[in-house]
């Protein structure tokens, strides 16, 4: 496999609970705001959690009971959500998407594990972040040093070491048209 973060980027449930400096938050911040933006718009905002804030065992109650047995050993979590506006397109939600990838990338140049979720309860998140009633939020992004492989129980075990892969090109690529292979 490439070197390229986008190559090594894996979802990850081993994390080490190591804290994340400053600095390396606000690089993979400063990554992810360089990210495409329809009309410019910008529509996103990140909100850091780091293990060190009261806010984290906060956050980690608001996801589904799966994630929060992975998620708690991370050392930063980031809940990405639409800015506080009236008009939410799907293009907002297509920018936050680019906005966390390159924040993905990020933390995967700087030796970081990831993992984004879905599995929460927008309320609560809300709640928790003090996010604005029109704004959605739209997902979380677990970031952490790489854990002891051997700390993780027999079911995190068998996710962490389960093959990657990806669909053939064939199965996901038309040149064209709908169904025309390359």
């Amino acid at each position: 496999m490439s070197e390229s973060p986008i190559f090594n980027r894996s979802s990850s449930v081993n994390f080490s609970p190591e804290e994340l400096s400053s600095e390396e938050v606000e690089s993979i911040i400063n990554a992810s705001i360089w990210a495409p933006s329809s009309r410019n718009r910008q529509p996103w905002k990140i909100i850091a959690i780091k293990r060190d804030s009261k806010k984290f065992s906060e956050i980690i109650e608001c996801m589904s009971a799966g994630n929060q047995d992975w998620a708690n050993n991370s050392g930063l979590i980031l809940v990405f959500c639409t800015t506080n506006e009236e008009d939410i397109s799907p293009k907002t939600f297509l920018d936050v998407g680019f906005s966390g990838q390159n924040a993905m990338l990020r933390a995967t140049e700087l030796g970081f594990s990831t993992h984004p979720i879905g599995g929460w309860d927008e309320d609560k998140v809300k709640n928790v972040s003090n996010i604005p009633e029109n704004s959605r939020v739209v997902f979380l992004l677990i970031v952490g040093k790489p854990g002891n492989v051997s700390d993780l129980n027999e079911e995190l075990l068998e996710k962490h070491n389960k093959k990657r892969e990806r669909n053939s090109l064939e199965q996901n690529f038309n040149y064209d048209v709908w169904g025309k292979n390359f």
